[in-house]
């Protein structure tokens, strides 16, 4: 959810760099999917709505120009997924952000994970992005500019430009208990900022990430769209 405020304090902490075990020795405990409806007005106008799996998934996405006379309304999809998983020593909150229909405005575009005071970081945090132009032929890139905030984590980074079949963006970090006290539960925060208009990488970075997701500065606050977070919990014992 894009939220705005005043004056950004960004807190780069100094996170040691641990070993963990590779993507696939994590389990998904807990997930939770929103889908999201991008609208624009004459080039111009812009509003995002939260939409129902089925009206997703049955959307078209070569639906563009309206029928109507002097009016251009070009819609975008995309799917939002948080996810607690498990390796049995350390637990990871994960945020995949997957487009349907590719955005029209490719500019640098924010994506985080808040977290709870009671956690914290295990080591760096980890963006890729993968974009297919055919189902076969696909890039990876981890070019991203992360910072980290004492309750989340985020990455800025520039959307490519192309015609795309399928655009993710994935971003995760492990965690681990901030004391010594058993854990009941825990709470992931995931959050993505698209850019309606151009910024630059500078301005992409003006942002912190907590419990309200991200949270952008006011001096770019008017240039991205706003979704709600896709919180996901898991209880237990820990």
């Amino acid at each position: 959810m894009k939220k705005i405020i005043i004056v950004l304090i960004a807190m780069f902490a100094t996170i040691p760099t641990l070993a963990f075990a590779d993507e696939g020795d994590f389990e998904i405990v807990s997930s939770n999917e929103k889908y999201f409806k991008t609208t624009t007005i004459n080039f111009s106008t812009s509003y995002t709505e939260e939409i129902s799996k089925e009206e997703y998934e049955f959307s078209n996405i070569n639906e563009g120009i309206s029928p109507r006379i002097s009016s251009y309304i070009s819609t975008e999809y995309k799917k939002m997924t948080t996810s607690i998983l498990s390796n049995g020593s350390y637990y990871r909150y994960k945020v995949v952000l997957d487009w349907k229909k590719m955005p029209k405005v490719r500019s640098y575009d924010i994506i985080g994970i808040g977290h709870n005071s009671s956690v914290k970081m295990a080591g760096s945090p980890t963006f890729n992005l993968k974009y297919c132009t055919e189902i076969s032929t696909c890039t990876t890139t981890t070019t991203a500019t992360k910072q980290s905030f004492s309750n989340g984590a985020g990455a800025s980074f520039k959307l490519p430009t192309g015609d795309f079949v399928t655009l993710q963006v994935t971003f995760y970090y492990n965690v681990e208990k901030n004391s010594n006290s058993t854990l009941y539960s825990q709470t992931a925060y995931g959050d993505y900022s698209h850019a309606t208009s151009s910024v630059t990488a500078n301005q992409a970075k003006q942002y912190s990430v907590d419990t309200s997701g991200i949270v952008l500065n006011s001096s770019v606050y008017n240039y991205y769209d706003s979704i709600s977070t896709a919180s996901v919990s898991w209880s237990g014992n820990w």
